[in-house]
């Protein structure tokens, strides 16, 4: 759940992906011109994502504006909205790595048993 090493510094640099794609494609995109909404929205989804902080849900959110975006635009932009999309997907299935917050919070634990106890 939480890989070290080259896997987890690939997480580190997905998760910065998707969270700079979801702020610019909020602010660039948006069809109903830039709110105040959107933009808070993406901006926490993307800081989130960018400390590892609640990943999954984060990604699922970016994902869900995304796809929200390749709908209402009529653009030429839908690759990428596309391909943004299938990213921030990607990252709700990964997960955040072990260099995040959410490796910190919620990682794994050691959990010891007193000798002495049997199960009978």
């Amino acid at each position: 759940m939480f890989p070290t090493g080259s896997a987890g510094i690939a997480l580190v640099i997905l998760r910065s992906v998707v969270a700079v794609t979801v702020l610019v494609n909020a602010m660039t995109c948006w069809p109903m011109g830039s709110t105040l909404i959107v933009e808070g929205i993406a901006a926490l989804a993307g800081l989130c994502l960018f400390l590892g902080f609640l990943t999954p849900h984060c990604a699922a959110v970016s994902c869900f504006l995304e796809l929200v975006l390749l709908i209402t635009t009529g653009t030429s932009n839908g690759l990428q909205l596309g391909m943004s999309a299938l990213t921030a997907g990607a990252t709700v299935v990964l997960g955040p790595g072990v260099y995040s917050l959410d490796a910190r919070l919620f990682g794994r634990k050691l959990i010891r048993i007193p000798p002495g106890r049997n199960s009978q």
